[in-house]
């Protein structure tokens, strides 16, 4: 411990500045390392936090994948309406499933104005199970609106606002998708043209799920019973079967390809070994090269931040080295006078490498104390590098742990190896020589 205030004192009256710029730039580089670390992880935990933290959503088809990459569906349908209930009932990890209908329009009516539509699902209540959909007004669908065909409709909280300014505005509105026009009157008569679809009232509004889940998945803005819009007469139960031929489901606990390979077990054995089933994570038209982009940007983002803060410790390190090779020079003398009685070149190695350990290790707490001071503001300068995720990003702004942990330990690591160098050459040469030299 002496030796260690001794040196201390010789280099803080030696050179005192350049003691406060070496801490200084470790604990620069320290604590850009924690922030920019802090930051890839705050932005893995939103993205995974808004793709996964409900469980694994996969879409399963009876078609097979075309050439050009979509679906090409099997009608009639191998499957019949009770398809997602034996998924549910065959696979413990299933939680939900739900038969969907991807609507073929993208343009509504509601009192005298006509609003494009990003997507409309027709579905059944299980669909808000599966991408957790919360209500935020009116009332959720019942299964009596779903077997009974009720002229309803779910939109999201971000609809409701625009078409109707708030969201318990919209409960009770009425909504027309655009019909088929037929004509009424028989011959000789005066014909007129009649709307076969008839308006859906707003029966509840959901909160809006976050911008990447809903692009990943797909997950609608306007929903309702598709029931609500099967064509009257006909064999219904024929109409439903084949509208089976397309769900989705949420399952927990197992990887997408262990999933989508029980789903085609499960199938198979009730439907017979020959049906065409695909399944796929991503959105109703297929995989979603979206989620694809969004994780190999994250990961892009990590790493770059990541490397950004390694190089700068390594720099801001090599004050260590500087001050290491001073303190060799200097000492020469009495390096050389510490082996004449008797030290070994480890016990000289070990002195020059402990302090430079302790210069580190300073550097690195104080690093520490900056990242938490600096967190906030320096990573709400990120957030709008993050697009979709910005808002969540800026709120979860913070260090965490593991950076903590590892700026600490590559500070300690590169100073202690940087700081070991100077002293390799410093204790090699003959010892009589030294002595007469200085």
């Amino acid at each position: 411990m002496k030796k260690f205030i001794n040196m201390l004192v010789r280099n803080w009256s030696g050179s005192p500045l350049k003691i406060i710029m070496t801490l200084g730039a470790v604990a620069l580089g320290t604590g850009i390392l924690i922030l920019t670390s802090s930051a890839g992880l705050v932005l893995e935990e939103q993205i995974t936090r808004e793709m996964d933290s409900d469980g694994v959503i996969i879409y399963v088809a009876n078609g097979e994948w075309d050439s050009s990459g979509d679906i090409e569906m099997i009608r009639p349908s191998e499957l019949d309406s009770n398809a997602p209930s034996v998924v549910v009932s065959d696979i413990e990890e299933v939680e939900a499933a739900v038969p969907i209908a991807e609507a073929r329009f993208d343009t509504i009516t509601s009192e005298g104005s006509s609003w494009n539509l990003r997507s409309a699902i027709g579905t059944a209540p299980a669909y808000f199970d599966v991408f957790s959909l919360e209500l935020v007004a009116g009332v959720p669908m019942s299964d009596e609106d779903f077997s009974s065909g009720f002229k309803k409709v779910w939109i999201s909280s971000e609809m409701a606002e625009l078409l109707y300014g708030s969201v318990e505005e919209a409960v009770g509105r009425w909504i027309q998708p655009p019909g088929e026009a037929m004509m009424r009157g028989g011959p000789g008569s005066r014909s007129r043209e009649q709307n076969v679809v008839q308006q859906l009232q707003v029966t509840g509004v959901y909160r809006s799920p976050g911008e990447v889940s809903r692009r990943s998945y797909g997950i609608a803005d306007l929903i309702y019973p598709y029931t609500a819009l099967l064509s009257a007469g006909g064999n219904r139960q024929m109409m439903l079967d084949m509208a089976a031929g397309k769900f989705v489901l949420k399952a927990r606990g197992r990887s997408v390809e262990k999933i989508s390979a029980s789903i085609r077990q499960a199938l198979t054995s009730n439907y017979g070994d020959d049906i065409s089933i695909v399944s796929w994570e991503g959105s109703t038209r297929g995989s979603s090269t979206y989620m694809e982009e969004l994780r190999q940007s994250v990961n892009v983002f990590s790493v770059s931040l990541s490397l950004l803060g390694i190089v700068l410790l390594l720099t801001s390190s090599l004050g260590i080295f500087s001050i290491m090779v001073v303190e060799a020079l200097n000492r020469r003398k009495d390096i050389a006078l510490e082996r004449a009685l008797g030290a070994s070149q480890q016990d000289v190695v070990k002195e020059f490498w402990l302090w430079s350990l302790m210069l580190s290790l300073t550097g690195a707490l104080i690093g520490v104390v900056l990242a938490i001071i600096l967190s906030g503001p320096v990573l709400s300068t990120l957030s709008p590098l993050v697009g979709e995720v910005s808002d969540q990003f800026s709120e979860a702004a913070g260090i965490r742990l593991m950076p903590v942990l590892k700026g600490v330990l590559l500070a300690v690591l590169f100073g202690g190896v940087l700081g070991l160098l100077p002293s390799l050459s410093a204790v090699k040469g003959n010892i009589s020589e030294t002595l007469r030299e200085v």
